[in-house]
């Protein structure tokens, strides 16, 4: 089972317990943790408390020389329970401007993102144009259902909200919701790669705004200005030790080697000039920019149109030369010598980048090119597929934390 929102009996510790103040030197920590998210929080088998968030706080306590205390908390009362004093943080919680304004956080533990998840082949965008007559699922008391709310249901969309994320799967499943909005990382472990999850998929890109968040921090009263900046101290403490990315690694292979620093690759390095034909980082490939001239360095014939002609045969060809393609293209720049070339640039270009993986663009005037040339092209790609494509033309394109706007 995996949820946000759902009601657990067992407390461990009531709230008239008696215990030193969590900034005294080898006091307890009591962390309020809603129990039923694997893999970041769950229980096992025997009933021990595992995941992700679980071995976090206990090697942020095990840093502190004090002891973890584990409160079960529904997700909807964790804010109240840490504000009547049931326990002493909430491990964890996602900052946004409306819980901040009610309680503090510590740095964050890790990113997120938010994107829907729907039927394969479905196309749906994440933008009232596209989900209009749609019913979208969401978990009640998430920052998600609040996002939905304000941003679709106000312009009509239906937004049903449900208490249990199995609730909420089996009614995706069953039709009666044509898409959910989720956090990537819990969707992903929970349900798409469960055999539930196999007829589904992400659609769409990220979807980006403040009241999502960006991260996942541990909630702390206001006024436990100590205890979160002994967290602060605990949590840079671990990542400086290498700790932090062997735990997060165990649970989350994936965001661990995204995450992991790139090598920087320079390519096609000439003596006579000063930068790189290509610069590889990690998956991504970037391309310095690319004139319409021959193998002898000089301009074809033909105007704006053979110059454009030959600027994307030359990158096509270095693409492929470094195991990419033009249909993993995420953005270009197009520099024009003149802007009335620009419908006449736009035909060829067309040719090249067909619909529905067209990349991101900007393009704009410089008056005067290297060579009196007509046109000049510079591109980013990726060397291997995205798994995550977002289908249609592209306002934006997305893969892993890296967004590529048009201009």
């Amino acid at each position: 089972m995996f949820c946000r929102g759902g009601f657990i009996a067992i407390v461990l510790l009531s709230a008239s317990t008696v215990c030193v103040a969590a900034t005294s030197p080898g006091a307890e920590i009591r962390f309020g943790v809603e129990a039923l998210v694997p893999p970041f929080e769950s229980r096992n088998a025997q009933g021990e408390l595992v995941g992700l968030n679980i071995e976090l706080g206990n090697a942020l306590c095990s840093e502190l020389k004090r002891s973890c205390v584990w409160v079960d908390q529904d997700y909807g009362g964790m804010i109240p329970g840490l504000e009547a004093g049931k326990f002493d943080a909430i491990m964890p919680m996602t900052p946004t401007p409306e819980r901040r304004r009610k309680i503090d956080f510590s740095d964050p533990l890790y990113s997120l993102s938010s994107r829907l998840v729907a039927r394969k082949g479905s196309g749906l965008l994440p933008d009232v144009t596209s989900l209009k007559g749609r019913t979208i699922g969401v978990l009640r008391g998430t920052n998600r259902e609040a996002y939905a709310k304000a941003r679709w249901g106000a312009q009509g969309i239906a937004i049903r909200s449900y208490a249990l994320n199995d609730e909420l799967a089996r009614s995706l499943q069953a039709g009666e919701i044509d898409a959910t909005l989720q956090d990537t990382l819990e969707i992903a472990e929970a349900f798409l790669k469960t055999p539930q999850g196999k007829d589904f998929e992400f659609t769409g890109p990220v979807v980006i705004d403040e009241r999502l968040g960006s991260a996942v921090a541990i909630g702390v009263r206001q006024q436990d200005r100590e205890l979160r900046e002994a967290l602060n101290r605990a949590l840079q403490s671990l990542k400086d030790s290498g700790q932090y990315a062997a735990i997060v690694s165990r649970y989350l292979p994936e965001w661990s080697a995204a995450t992991r620093r790139p090598k920087l690759q320079f390519l096609g390095e000439q003596p006579s000039l000063p930068f790189s034909e290509v610069v590889r980082v990690g998956e991504w490939l970037y391309l310095s920019g690319v004139l319409g001239s021959d193998d002898a360095g000089k301009l074809v014939s033909g105007g704006i149109r053979g110059e454009m002609e030959q600027t994307l045969k030359r990158i096509r060809g270095t693409l492929e030369r470094n195991g990419s393609s033009m249909e993993n293209v995420a953005r270009c720049t197009v520099i024009l010598a003149d802007i009335k070339d620009f419908a006449a640039m736009n035909d060829v270009y067309m040719q090249h980048f067909k619909a529905g993986s067209r990349p991101a663009r900007t393009t704009f005037q410089a008056g005067k090119l290297l060579m009196d040339a007509r046109v000049e092209v510079e591109c980013q790609a990726l060397v291997k597929p995205d798994s995550a494509s977002v289908p249609g033309q592209s306002a934006s394109v997305e893969s892993h934390w890296t967004l590529h706007r048009s201009g």
